[in-house]
């Protein structure tokens, strides 16, 4: 899939998914960009791991912050208690410059990604109802400028290490 197509697919998934709005759940947003097609060098042992590049608007990188950790970790929370996801996080620059100032990263059980627990985050994502812990939306904070899925292959070192699933 190349670098037009995420960013296209990215907007129809925006706008079905919210009414045209930018305000949605991390993984229902990265649905059209979720691995699809698994490279056979991925397979058995890996993982999904979403990352989400944002741009906060000038001055408003902590309140951006407020609003993902209220809206989109709200439902992410929900999902990694019902094991879809393994866990999610916040990274960002502490600045306004550069092309990016923040990464929201999800890491998934498996390599099927936002494919394999579509169906399952539906029912998370309907009943979220919109936080504006600043009294703005998303438009107002910032913008989602790319999503990238990579894959995390056995041994997983990290501090989301799950048990390996080779027999």
């Amino acid at each position: 899939m190349n670098q037009g197509t995420i960013m296209t697919s990215r907007r129809k998934v925006l706008r079905a998914l919210s009414g045209g709005s930018a305000v949605l759940g991390l993984a229902a947003a990265t649905a059209a960009t979720a691995a699809t097609e698994m490279p056979s060098s991925a397979a058995g042992g890996a993982r999904v791991v979403t990352l989400t590049f944002l741009q906060a608007k000038p001055g408003r990188l902590a309140q951006l912050e407020r609003f993902v950790r209220s809206n989109w970790f709200a439902m992410d929370e929900i999902a990694v208690q019902q094991g879809l996801f393994v866990s999610y996080e916040w990274l960002d620059t502490g600045s306004d410059e550069g092309p990016w100032n923040a990464i929201v990263m999800v890491t998934y059980a498996d390599e099927k990604g936002f494919d394999g627990i579509q169906q399952r985050w539906a029912p998370i994502r309907s009943a979220h109802q919109e936080v504006r812990p600043d009294a703005l939306g998303m438009k107002d904070l910032g913008q989602v400028l790319e999503t990238r899925n990579l894959f995390e292959r056995e041994p997983f070192t990290s501090k989301r290490a799950t048990p390996s699933r080779r027999g």
